[in-house]
């Protein structure tokens, strides 16, 4: 079968040419949609970014009212501790020698008395005059079991004369310790059976 084409040259161009138009129209306006759909996702990311960024910068601020509030507090303890533990110190001078010089008292046995009370450094020296050995290992028992003396150690012992009588000088050396805590130390370095007591007197007249 023969085909003609009865449309005119000029005439077949033209509609050859709206197709490539129309194809054009349709990808620039698929472009556009793209281009429009991009943006649109871009400014939902944009305002979601800028929700989060508001949202800590509340958050932020409130966590700095808190610190704020810790910080207040932390100082006011810390004054307030500071406070207390000048009130100890002073405390502590007012009514630590008082105690320190009763626990002497009570710790010297009747034939025993001290002439001599120093304290420097920390260490003090108890200097002073008893009838015999046995005494003076008393009087350090009673120290040792005192809350107020530390480390109670026998410095010196030595016979003497006074008129007449034979005694013991001795020098006692310890710590003192004004708010009484050194009691459960000294707990623990005390004898625990008659023994040892017996023991630490025999030790002292050798």
């Amino acid at each position: 079968m023969i085909r003609i084409n009865l449309i005119p040259e000029p005439e077949r161009k033209e509609v050859k040419g709206g197709g490539e138009i129309f194809v054009g129209i349709c990808v620039l306006v698929a472009l556009f949609v793209a281009i429009a759909a991009i943006h649109v996702m871009q400014a939902k990311k944009i305002e979601e970014v800028n929700r989060r960024i508001v949202k800590a910068e509340k958050r932020i601020k409130a966590l700095e009212a808190v610190k704020k509030k810790v910080d207040d507090f932390k100082a006011k303890n810390a004054e307030l501790n500071r406070r207390i533990e000048i009130i100890g110190v002073l405390e502590k001078n007012r009514t630590g020698p008082l105690y320190v010089m009763d626990a002497l008292s009570r710790a010297m046995p009747n034939k025993a008395w001290v002439d001599e009370f120093t304290e420097k450094a920390g260490q003090t020296k108890l200097v002073g005059i008893a009838d015999n050995e046995f005494t003076v290992a008393d009087f350090m028992q009673a120290l040792q079991s005192s809350p107020y003396f530390v480390g109670v150690e026998l410095g010196v012992i030595k016979k003497t004369e006074l008129r007449k009588l034979d005694l013991r000088t001795f020098v006692i050396n310890t710590k003192l310790d004004y708010t009484g805590g050194a009691g459960k130390q000294n707990k623990e370095l005390e004898p625990n059976s008659p023994a040892d007591v017996k023991g630490r007197k025999k030790a002292v007249t050798q």
